[in-house]
């Protein structure tokens, strides 16, 4: 997720802590690439066509020992960046579930790797369509339980899980949410931008009205209107006066894609939602705001909805710890028990 195009800004000591732990974490990728981390599965390399025609290509896994037998089944999806199903987190991942008698579809997102399309112009509608067709594509395998098939959102991908949920004939059984929100992109992006202002060292009462003209920069961007533009300029015009303003000097318009992720908000198919969903926070993630996130999914649960959630306390975005020995990247203690166990409850595990 990003509140600036190519992703959030980052600098000062916030850029120097980020670049540390993208070296931590190419450590574990050249780990990868040696083949010191590897699916504890069978593999099989899989291509299946999206909605408008695209192809994407993945790798589905089955647990070993799973006979000829039905089990059943997890997609895991992409967070914001160009994923690849070759990055490192994505076998540890898949290992937790088929540890526990799942297969594991994980896919080059559209416009990464093998995969098709244009990962620039890519819009949520495109990527909901990406994750239907991934489901569809287990339903089809005689290996596969098709009643037993859930899907692993992280971040971007969080937002839009209970859309596929309700897009998929007969539905899914469980939704498992990392970092996703349950607010709309424009109430999420909001908190990352107050965090990126506060990062590059502006205080906090001028970053929560730099994050207030972001915001109504963001309604005018939605829906110009000339008399908002020529009160935005001066507006603008004022802020470019201050030595710590961080806010841009034009009102440059969206592209149509890119308005369309603006105006996303999952709170329509939350409202309906009837699939068991678990959300994960981190209660110091500058990403995605757990308070925020956590009052959404209470009033989910006055209205019945099958939405629980679980904040780490003094976590980030990452849920996982990062060093320079080993182990050089570990999910949070109680991670892998949380989501592992919540995936059996609702789909069981192993052949039937």
């Amino acid at each position: 997720m990003s509140s600036h195009k190519g992703g959030p800004r980052i600098r000062g000591r916030r850029l120097i802590e980020y670049r540390m732990r993208r070296l931590a974490i190419s450590v574990v990728c050249i780990l990868l690439a040696s083949g010191c981390v590897g699916y504890d599965g069978n593999r099989e390399e899989v291509s299946f066509v999206s909605a408008d025609g695209t192809t994407l290509r993945g790798t589905l896994v089955y647990p070993e020992a799973s006979g000829t037998r039905q089990v059943p089944a997890i997609v895991l999806l992409h967070g914001a960046e160009r994923a690849k199903r070759t990055r490192f987190v994505y076998p540890m991942l898949a290992n937790v579930f088929l540890r526990r008698g799942f297969a594991v579809l994980v896919y080059d997102k559209r416009g990464a790797g093998e995969s098709g399309g244009d990962f620039e112009t890519t819009t949520f509608g495109q990527l909901i369509d990406d994750g239907v067709a991934a489901i569809e594509l287990l339903r089809r395998r005689d290996s596969i339980d098709g009643s037993r098939i859930g899907v692993f959102g992280v971040s971007q991908s969080g937002w839009y899980t209970p859309e596929i949920a309700e897009r998929v004939d007969g539905g899914i059984a469980f939704i498992i949410n990392k970092v996703g929100p349950a607010i709309s992109w424009r109430d999420n992006v909001a908190w990352e931008v107050y965090n990126d202002f506060r990062a590059e060292g502006i205080g906090a009462e001028s970053a929560r009205e730099q994050t207030g003209v972001m915001r109504r920069i963001w309604d005018y961007q939605l829906a110009p209107d000339e008399q908002e533009r020529i009160a935005l300029e001066q507006l603008l015009a004022f802020w470019a006066t201050r030595e710590d303003s961080a806010l841009p000097t034009g009102l440059e318009l969206p592209s149509p894609a890119e308005a369309a992720i603006m105006r996303y908000d999952p709170t329509p198919f939350l409202e309906r939602l009837s699939v068991p969903t678990l959300y994960l926070f981190g209660s110091e993630d500058v990403n995605v705001p757990a308070r925020e996130n956590v009052v959404s999914l209470q009033r989910l649960e006055t209205l019945g909805r099958p939405a629980s959630y679980h904040v780490f306390e003094g976590a980030d975005h990452e849920l996982a710890t990062i060093g320079f020995w080993p182990p050089w990247y570990r999910f949070l203690d109680g991670y892998v028990d949380l989501i592992g166990d919540f995936a059996l409850r609702h789909a069981g595990g192993g052949p039937r």
